[in-house]
């Protein structure tokens, strides 16, 4: 049987990897529903966290999950140290939403002719010499198997830790800077098998004597399929009575507009999920005027949705709302814009116990529409160059030349960004960038200072 490490690499801020140093250790579902497809078509897998310890080779097939464009360096470096190693010819297999917003070039020049795109169904087959038709759609896909193949030590590591719960894809809108897949209607995971899979992580965790799954929602909009999240929520609720010393905490992001529909429309979604444990929501704001909001095709958004929804989820619902910040962009943020974003969610922290999580936009990410306008071709140009510059893409880092060549605008969102952060209760830990031209000690300080400030 042909066998395939798959590969969670450390996180791009943990401490230098070794034996005893952990990383930021979480449940990865997209790496494992990979493993489950792929054991589903007769391909036996091996399951590596280097978050929790090195990765040892065992197969000349490897495929490794990068999370987002900051950890391409990371990836790279991990490729180099493999085959060094190995001193054998390794083919790797690379997925992960970044990898599908590169295009074939960009991938090659990246990464070498030895890897090839994870997550391309065609491509797997001819790997792994299978028919397409003998992988299982991902929506329909049991991550069980996967779960099996992880040892007890690692299991209880990861569900003593927040872990995502893969239960939709896609999103009904197109905001300018996200990369995420654009799909209407939600596509949720047949929920027949989210209700087994949920089943056997509370049997996992009865077993490991842990009381409280903390839960993250994969939908990039909770509330927009209410009929589905109903009956996600029973199904929550019914885990929880089937062991009742296993609580769930739950959390998820939204967008106000579909929250808002919501509660008007069908409310008992909202508060069937609540009575399963979900008690804080994202609100996707990012940005205070209709100007901005118009630009970054996100105008769903006005101010008084923004605030009717955060004062509903905080004293109607009784759950934490969280302001999700995503601001600086590039010709349309002003110091105007910019002041009144910080002020706005000052003012929801202060008035309604709101958490601010502010970020800088980034117009260009592989997938996004600056990456693939043309328009900042120059720009991903350096980036193919002097890959360690990916890290300045990373939505908590602070605003570069690269990034925000308009100067005035770099130093005033620099400003208003670490304003928010100032905010108490803020959730955000900044990022410092590495930048062309640092000395290799000045790269070591960085990388000091960003350890362990990962997002949450």
């Amino acid at each position: 049987m042909t066998l395939v490490d798959l590969v969670q690499p450390r996180h791009n801020y943990a401490p230098s990897v070794s034996e005893s140093s952990i990383g930021h250790v979480y449940l990865p579902s997209s790496l494992l529903t990979v493993g489950a497809r792929l054991l589903g078509a007769g391909i036996d897998i091996t399951v590596h966290d280097e978050n929790i310890r090195p990765y040892k080779q065992t197969s000349d097939l490897v495929g490794i999950t990068l999370v987002g464009a900051p950890y391409i360096p990371e990836v790279i470096d991990l490729q180099y140290v493999i085959i060094e190693r190995s001193g054998k010819k390794t083919t790797f297999l690379l997925g992960g939403q970044v990898i599908t917003g590169l295009t074939p070039p960009q991938f090659k020049r990246l990464f070498g002719a030895s890897s090839h795109n994870g997550n391309e169904d065609m491509l797997l087959a001819r790997t792994f010499d299978i028919n397409v038709s003998d992988l299982t759609p991902p929506e329909n896909t049991s991550l069980i198997p996967a779960y099996e193949r992880i040892d007890d030590t690692t299991m209880r590591e990861y569900l003593s830790q927040e872990f995502s719960l893969y239960t939709s894809q896609g999103c009904r809108f197109s905001c300018d800077f996200c990369a995420a897949v654009k799909t209407t209607p939600e596509q949720y995971r047949e929920l027949d098998i989210v209700e087994k899979d949920l089943d056997y992580l509370a049997r996992k965790a009865v077993r490991f004597g842990i009381g409280t799954l903390n839960v993250y929602l994969s939908n990039l909009d909770v509330f927009q399929t209410p009929n589905k999240l109903l009956e996600f929520a029973r199904i929550a609720k019914r885990t929880q009575q089937s062991h009742p010393s296993v609580k769930m905490k739950m959390r998820g992001l939204a967008t106000v507009h579909q929250f808002l529909e919501a509660r008007g429309q069908n409310r008992a979604c909202i508060e069937e999920l609540i009575e399963a444990g979900f008690d804080t929501v994202g609100f996707g704001v990012d940005g205070m005027t209709p100007q901005v909001w118009k630009a970054m095709k996100k105008g769903h958004n006005t101010k008084e949705k923004c605030v009717e929804a955060i004062q509903s989820a905080r004293h109607e619902f009784g759950i934490t709302p969280e302001v999700l910040m995503v601001f600086g962009h590039n010709d349309k943020d002003t110091e105007n814009t910019l002041c009144l974003a910080y002020e706005f969610t000052r003012d929801m922290a202060d008035l309604h116990g709101a958490v601010p999580r502010p970020y800088i936009a980034k117009a260009f990410v592989p997938g996004n529409d600056g990456w693939r306008s043309g328009r900042y071709a120059a720009e991903i140009e350096i980036l193919l160059t002097y890959p360690e510059l990916f890290q300045q893409l990373e939505y908590g880092a602070l605003p570069t030349e690269l990034t925000h060549p308009d100067a005035k605008l770099r130093a005033l969102a620099t400003k208003y960004f670490l304003d928010v952060c100032g905010i108490p209760g803020n959730a955000t830990a900044h990022i410092k960038p590495l930048l062309m031209g640092m000395t290799e000690l000045e790269k070591e300080e960085v990388r000091k200072f960003n350890e362990g400030r990962w997002d949450h």
